[in-house]
């Protein structure tokens, strides 16, 4: 319905054929607006292959062209206008001078380059604007030439001067059809020429208008978020989205010459240790050095990514013998030499390394990843600072299915929301008032409708696949949800996980949540574990800290239970 009916036939045609895969074409339509009327608007399309040339869809841009169609229309009626002066008494001359000095200055002025060229191929008008998009000398005179030798003074600023020359030889031998064509300029700018038949009041054809925009920087903003969707946005490399593409592709030309590849996965040992101690800068300094040198070492059609934290993984298509292994030994050993200091501090670093081939140890992706991450725990396991190719193991391969089991129930209710909190009343010894109310998740058991599933069965999986964290943003946002319903509530005291102490994004989250939700911070407590609160000291100081300038409660839950001693609320006050 956005479309103006007389242009939806058109606009369906033109639809089909990009979705067919055909090289890049473009067309104009109008574009009904919603308070009325329309807009001219022009549609480019370019097909997007995959890295074995697969079609996979198209990559589409769409603009307005109102000040394009205002411009023919002007030039059309000043055209026109000419032509009829031309025919008039001498007494509309001066009239007429004038008319055409103002659309002169009107063109001159236009960011867009203009090419009038008659019905005979040569050239009528052209503005400042042209010359500087094609590098021609302003002070050349172009009027009167043949186009094709006005457009050859900038040949060598053409990426492709042939195919612009057969471009320009079609056009001029179909003069009624409308065309846009995308020029590549050496210097590596883009520009972009829409071609318009003008025709007399009788219709005949009278010449072309050429308009040249340059898109450059346009384009350059489109790669740009191109490049962001699968970069690293700390050290450049590839993202776990991009990763799991590569690994893909590479597994399907595997099957295809029936060979074999490997992933590697490896992680920094005691990389946390640096962050509590040294802040994120130094940690975030590791990770930047750490990706520079290894990127140094794998080839060209090796594929280095993060995949976040201090995990990174490293995929080997087609490898062969023990390249795999030779590389681990290169990766560890360029590691633990790294020679890192940071404001006068001298760290050593060490890394462990997991080693899982394709398709000798899975059979698919998801597999083949979580076993390279499981050959890297075997890896710690084996006292760090080695690497290890994956062993089959009957429990650890039970434990990761269970694990990704747990993954893929915990990700899907949180998707369809079938996580609940119940709530239990905590009263003041002294008169029996209700002092909070504490909040206790359950998950509805979407296996066996009506169940519910207890925290001991799920929480320690979401721990591990880092969804825990967002688990306690949703209790957190329940809980305020619950809070701002329900004002006699005094306060709600909701768990945090040990994950989430050294998440630096939550305090934000919840000053967000209680502006949204306009609950006072006093009525929201959040409990901390004795494990989790000795385990990260340092994250929970800051956590606390964090909390406390929010304004809200902050209590230790079964403090006393495990090893700690009260010498540690001292840290924690």
């Amino acid at each position: 319905d956005v479309i103006h009916q007389e242009d939806r036939t058109a606009a369906e045609f033109q639809l089909r054929q990009a979705l067919r895969g055909t090289s890049g074409q473009g067309y104009t339509l109008r574009v009904c607006r919603k308070e009325g009327g329309h807009f001219w608007a022009a549609v480019n399309w370019q097909p997007i292959h995959d890295y074995s040339g697969v079609y996979q869809g198209i990559r589409a841009s769409i603009h307005s062209i109102d000040d394009l169609k205002a411009t023919e229309a002007n030039l059309r009626t000043a055209i026109n206008e000419l032509r009829t002066a031309e025919s008039l008494q001498s007494r509309y001359l001066e009239e007429t001078e004038q008319e055409r000095a103002r659309l002169v200055s009107l063109l001159s002025a236009m960011n867009l380059g203009i090419l009038f060229v008659a019905a005979d191929g040569r050239v009528n008008y052209h503005n400042p604007s042209f010359s500087r998009m094609w590098m021609i000398d302003p002070q050349a005179e172009l009027i009167g030439l043949p186009v094709h030798e006005v457009l050859a003074q900038s040949t060598s600023t053409l990426m492709q001067p042939d195919h612009f020359s057969r471009h320009l030889l079609s056009v001029l031998k179909k003069p009624e059809l409308s065309d846009n064509f995308e020029i590549q300029m050496t210097d590596g700018r883009v520009i972009t020429e829409l071609d318009y038949p003008v025709r007399d009041r009788e219709g005949r054809f009278i010449g072309h208008l050429w308009i040249y925009e340059d898109v450059t920087r346009e384009r350059q903003t489109a790669d740009q978020l191109v490049y962001l969707a699968e970069r690293d946005a700390l050290t450049g490399l590839y993202n776990r989205h991009r990763f799991q593409q590569e690994l893909a592709r590479t597994m399907l030309e595997t099957d295809r010459r029936q060979t074999q590849c490997a992933v590697m996965f490896f992680d920094l040992d005691e990389f946390k240790t640096i962050n509590d101690s040294y802040g994120h800068r130094a940690g975030d300094a590791l990770l930047i050095r750490v990706a520079g040198e290894i990127g140094a070492l794998v080839r060209r059609d090796e594929v280095l990514a993060r995949l976040g934290g201090d995990e990174f993984a490293i995929l080997l298509p087609a490898v062969q013998g023990n390249e795999a292994e030779v590389l681990a030994d290169r990766v560890l050993r360029t590691i633990s030499q790294i020679p890192f200091h940071f404001e006068g501090h001298k760290l050593r670093l060490t890394t462990s390394l997991g080693i899982a081939y394709y398709p000798a140890h899975a059979a698919d992706a998801d597999d083949l990843v979580a076993r390279a991450d499981l050959a890297m725990y075997q890896a710690k396991d084996a006292g760090k600072n080695t690497w290890r190719v994956y062993r089959a193991d009957n429990a650890a391969d039970s434990e990761m299915r269970s694990r990704l089991s747990w993954g893929e129930r915990i990700s899907n209710a949180l998707d369809k929301n079938l996580f609940q909190l119940h709530f239990q009343g905590v009263y003041l010894t002294e008169d029996g008032s209700l002092s909070h109310l504490e909040a206790l998740v359950r998950m509805a058991d979407e296996r066996h409708p009506g169940q519910l599933i207890l925290p001991a069965l799920f929480i320690q999986q979401a721990e591990r696949n880092s969804r825990i964290l967002d688990i306690d943003r949703w209790v957190i946002g329940e809980a305020l949800h619950r809070l701002a319903e329900c004002p006699a509530v005094p306060a709600i005291a909701v768990n945090l996980s040990g994950r989430s102490l050294s998440e630096p994004g939550l305090p934000q989250f919840i000053s967000n949540a209680l502006r949204e939700s306009g609950v006072n911070p006093r009525r929201l407590i959040v409990e901390i574990t004795e494990t989790a609160a000795v385990s990260d000291l340092l994250d929970a100081q800051r956590m606390i800290e964090a909390l406390r300038q929010l304004g809200c409660g902050v209590c230790l839950d079964d403090f006393g239970v495990g090893f700690a001693s009260f010498a540690y609320l001292k840290h924690l006050h």
